[in-house]
């Protein structure tokens, strides 16, 4: 709820007891209405659409009657007011509302279509709009303005006053601006409809957020919110690309409905429960889904007695640990406005009763979207209040192990803006974030940014970044759990933490300079089987430390196997002396004909390859290698790799030379080329075979070959030579169209003149060969000229 909003709200107190009339149209009816409709009625209508936060529909009657009287105070004023509370876009707001200020009237009769000036507060929204825009001079003025001359509107002259305080905190903070690095995420995260609400996992891959916008699938393009026209809340996921590190095109969780709001708060560390705001009754809770079974689950009401309540809770988070939660609510007893509390898990495992964090976290004013950092003491959120640079800012402030918080710091200018900066979460090194701000660099709404920093960093933290590979292509059990006891904690300190399903990362904070015994089982909760026990320590200086284990699973074994250190060895030999040859250059090249990686033999005709390095047991590799060197033919060759349980994988390519004389279906490795009976039309199964040859005279364009074609002794002497003439001259014609400069390409038939194998065919004689030693005669030759 916007500060514009809650004026409105506590003016129409008073009117709405002598004026009751429904706001409920759609967008066609408003559009038909103004056609005809009396500057009476037109303000009438723009007024209750107004009362009733209808700001979309209320612009397009204030259009018209702008279009009547374009310089009217009055007309401006309820433009330029609706603007601001649509979506905060200053902006475009501001003109109206400095036309607005050009006539303002004491007795202003909000329902008049006589009243031609605008109210007094159009002071305090046009300084609103200064302050947004970082004109903070003209703001403070415009503020000052609209308390001398509207004493009455008690409640918005504390606003105006809280904002004057908010504009001196702008100017200092303006003046000092922090080193940060502020980036928009781009076009797949950010669209012309609001981004906000981003949770981003603790090794930065995953992030969750809300979005407005038109599902991909266009279930939701008639279902919009008719206060803002603008489609419901869903939440997205969208993980980084292993290529560029960018987050790629967002993916619609499963427990999305599109006639429903659902808005992201909040992740576990393994990313198998997220939280999620939604309103069935008016009021507002927290729920949460648990990922099982490869999807999200339909959502549940938070079940920690005293954490949802009658009242308004829009935000919950978790520490790393699990044992505190923190949220915000609106509920009677706190300090004033949204509060932030925590409710922390017992030794039995029940939770304790919801607790304040006190007079130095919470104001009189709003403090909402927690986040605590893997130290569990680190806590962000943002507060409106009289620190702030203008709406939400992001503060930081430690916890100490007897429950008291330091004073707040607001993390400046610019991670902090004149307007809402909120829901600012971090990875586990503290060094990257992300908020929602509406910032004029973004694209059209509230957008989601990231924010690097190098001085926000945790300390004394040492951080166990794990990950469970599992061998081929399988995805990881979703009952796999790591138990992770403390050796020399001095009591009982056994937690258990779970991998993420999506790739087996597992992440936890660890106490300094302790021992821990690590515990990988599978199975149900109440019979876990364990393959896997190690123990490690956590250093004891005061540096951020970070350990990284790394687990390789055989699945079908169910066993742990050794990390290995993969390379790829191959060896250049010749064909005929078996020898290595010396300076061969070999391409790597991928499926889509991408070169990634070229190398060179050694005397010994070995090169060792790093294609391999960072691949795991089980993994599969394809790609072409592609070899050149003079006297010899250029060859490729596929390789098709899986990883075991050796670290070096040797291969051996031999390579030919074209001498005169030679035939190179060997070399090649060519199938036998086939033909229909008593056809010579070139067979599919054929092409395959003289595109291995079409590719080597084009690799090699020297290259003069003599294609030969023969047949068995079946048939008439002359038949056969005809036939095998025919032959040749198809699969000669075949070759020659598609490599350069044919004429290196002869052919001739040679019918059953040239046996290989000495087969009789004579009338009325048994068979004297094998069907193989026959077809071993049907054969085609490709002879080396030169």
């Amino acid at each position: 709820m916007t500060f514009n909003h809650l004026r409105f709200i506590l003016f129409i107190a008073i009117i709405s007891l002598t004026f009751n009339a429904s706001s409920q149209f759609t967008d066609q009816q408003i559009e038909e209405f103004v056609k005809t409709a009396t500057p009476k009625e037109l303000v009438e209508r723009n007024s209750t659409l107004l009362i009733d936060g209808f700001y979309y529909q209320s612009i397009i009657v204030s259009d018209k009657l702008i279009s009547q009287e374009p310089d009217n105070a009055n007309y401006n004023y309820r433009k330029g007011l609706a603007l601001l509370n649509l979506s905060t876009n200053y902006i475009s707001a501001k003109p109206y509302l400095q036309k607005a200020i050009t006539t303002t009237s004491k007795n202003y009769d909000f329902f008049s279509a006589n009243e031609a000036g605008a109210p007094l507060d159009s002071y305090f929204y046009l300084a609103k709009c200064y302050h947004l825009n970082e004109e903070i001079d003209q703001a403070i003025e415009n503020y000052n303005q609209f308390i001398e001359v509207d004493s009455k509107s008690a409640n918005l002259v504390a606003f105006a006053e809280l904002s004057i305080m908010q504009c001196e905190v702008a100017k200092e903070s303006l003046k000092y601006p922090k080193k940060y690095e502020i980036v928009n995420l781009g076009a797949d995260i950010n669209q012309s409809t609001p981004e906000y609400a981003p949770v981003v996992s603790l090794d930065g891959q995953s992030l969750y957020f809300t979005s407005r916008r038109l599902r991909a699938d266009s279930s939701n393009i008639d279902i919009k919110e008719p206060e803002t026209n603008l489609y419901l809340e869903d939440v997205y996921v969208s993980y980084k690309s292993f290529e560029d590190k960018k987050f790629e095109k967002p993916e619609l969780l499963s427990f999305c409905l599109p006639e429903r709001n659902e808005a992201t708060v909040a992740i576990s560390t393994d990313e198998r429960r997220i939280y999620v705001y939604k309103d069935d009754k008016g009021n507002g809770d927290v729920f949460y889904s648990e990922f099982e079974n490869g999807k999200f689950k339909e959502l549940r009401p938070v079940d920690i007695k005293g954490v949802n309540s009658a009242h308004w809770e829009p935000h919950i988070t978790v520490s790393a640990d699990g044992r505190i939660k923190y949220f915000s609510s609106d509920r009677p007893g706190g300090f004033g406005g949204r509060d932030i509390y925590k409710v922390v898990k017992l030794p039995d495992g029940s939770w304790g009763e919801p607790q304040n964090l006190g007079p130095e976290i919470n104001t009189k004013h709003d403090e909402d979207s927690p986040f605590v950092a893997i130290d569990n003491k680190t806590l962000y959120f943002s507060s409106n209040g009289e620190k702030s640079m203008g709406g939400f800012d992001v503060f930081l402030s430690f916890g100490s192990e007897n429950g008291d918080w330091s004073a707040p710091l607001n993390l400046g200018y610019p991670l902090n803006s004149m307007g809402d900066d909120i829901y600012y979460t971090t990875t586990a090194d503290g060094r990257t974030g992300y908020l929602s701000s509406f910032r004029l660099d973004g694209f059209g709404d509230k957008d989601i940014y990231e924010i690097k920093n190098d001085f926000l960093g945790q300390e004394q933290i040492s951080l166990l970044a794990g990950e469970i590979v599992v061998s081929g292509v399988q995805p990881i059990p979703e009952d796999i759990a790591l138990t992770i006891a403390c050796l020399n904690c001095g009591e009982q300190n056994v937690r258990t933490v779970n991998p993420r399903t999506r790739d087996g990362k597992f992440f936890t904070s660890l106490p300094k300079c302790r021992e821990f015994e690590l515990v990988y089982s599978y199975g149900p909760e109440d019979n876990k089987i364990e393959f896997h026990r190690e123990t490690i320590t956590t250093n004891c200086d005061d540096e951020y430390e970070e350990i990284n284990k790394v687990v390789l699973l055989d699945l079908d074994k169910m066993k742990v196997i050794p990390m290995l250190n993969y390379n790829l060895k191959l060896v250049i030999a010749d064909l005929t002396t078996n020898t290595g040859i010396e300076s061969v250059e070999v391409l790597f090249v991928d499926s889509e004909g991408k070169t990634i990686e070229s190398l060179t033999t050694n005397s010994s005709g070995e090169l060792i390859s790093k294609l391999i390095s960072e691949g795991n047991y089980g993994d599969n590799f394809k790609f072409i290698v592609k070899t050149s060197k003079e006297g010899y033919l250029k060859q490729e060759f596929e390789a098709n790799i899986t990883l075991a349980d050796i670290e070096q994988i040797e291969v051996v390519y031999l390579l030919d030379k074209p001498d005169a004389g030679k035939d190179i279906t060997e070399t090649l490795q060519l199938n036998p080329i086939y033909f229909d009976f008593d056809k010579s039309a070139i067979r599919a199964d054929a092409k395959i075979e003289l595109a291995k040859i079409i590719k080597v005279m084009n690799d090699n364009p020297t290259l003069k070959l003599d294609l030969r074609s023969y047949t068995d002794c079946k048939g008439s002497e002359n038949y056969n030579q005809l036939l095998s003439n025919r032959r040749a001259k198809s699969s000669a014609n075949y070759i020659k169209s598609r490599i350069s400069n044919p004429g290196r390409l002869s052919y001739k038939g040679y019918g059953e003149s040239m046996p290989v194998n000495n087969c009789k065919c004579d009338d009325g004689a048994e068979d004297s060969c094998t069907e193989k030693e026959y077809q071993d005669n049907r054969r085609t030759e490709f002879i080396v000229i030169k």
